[in-house]
């Protein structure tokens, strides 16, 4: 008797439900995650075993340019620094309102100590509110805001605070340098006395305890230049703050 031949049927696997899940976890992944922002200098952070995490929102970040000005001898007379401000999330201490008031607050500082006056018009101040990284001189700020008016103006902005930019009188930076008299601050400290002075509750507390002000520099960057950025804060009796570093990897 012969065999039966069963007839070969092919094997059919239903992927619908696989490609669901995919999607789902996709999309959890891209509404949950914290895109990193971009900065105006890349620094790679020293290492350390410290697992704290900087809070993501009320509190200011001090990234620091590894270049700096030295005299005859070597030593660091000037520097320069970026400044990010986070904010509430809520819509009472939002980013752009805190930081509209923080551009009218560092002008009204800014314009007790130099004869030329600040102002800056609607357009400007909302410019500064879209901003992540910020840091020009502030008698500059006024033509830096103006770009973001321009064609390609987001484009030309990033340039200009990468020190890219084609026009050399164009400055990236906020000048710090050795300064120990309160009662005339350099332009970084006028910008950390009017974080110092926002209306934002949260953040004023975060700066006050230290959580609030961060401070990052790169791994490579001369003590000296570090120190003197600390030595501003603690001039104008900013005496807390944390540096940002990464976590050092088991066994080293």
């Amino acid at each position: 008797m012969g065999r039966v031949k069963i007839a070969k049927k092919s094997t059919f696997i239903d992927m619908t439900a696989m490609s669901d899940v995919t999607v789902l976890l996709l999309t959890f992944f891209m509404l949950t995650s914290t895109f990193l922002a971009k900065e105006p200098t890349q620094v790679i952070t020293p290492a350390s075993v410290s697992e704290e995490k900087v809070q993501e929102t009320n509190f200011v970040q001090i990234l620091v340019s590894p270049d700096a000005k030295r005299d005859a001898q070597g030593r660091v007379t000037e520097g320069k620094v970026w400044l990010t401000m986070n904010n509430d999330t809520s819509n009472k201490w939002s980013n752009e309102k805190m930081k509209i008031a923080l551009l009218d607050k560092v002008a009204e500082i800014y314009n007790e100590s130099h004869k030329n006056q600040l102002s800056f018009t609607p357009q400007q101040k909302m410019a500064f509110s879209k901003l992540g990284s910020f840091g020009v001189p502030l008698a500059q700020m006024g033509e830096f805001l103006n770009l973001a008016s321009q064609p390609e103006g987001t484009t030309k902005m990033d340039k200009w605070l990468q020190g890219q930019d084609t026009d050399p009188n164009h400055v990236t930076g906020i000048p710090v340098h050795w300064n120990q008299d309160e009662s005339k601050p350099d332009e970084f400290q006028m910008w950390m006395k009017a974080m110092r002075q926002t209306e934002n509750e949260n953040l004023a507390g975060a700066i006050k305890d230290g959580s609030g002000v961060a401070l990052k520099a790169d791994q490579n960057t001369s003590f000296d230049i570090v120190h003197m950025v600390m030595d501003n804060l603690q001039t104008i009796r900013m005496n807390k703050f944390t540096l940002l570093t990464s976590l050092k990897a088991g066994g080293e």
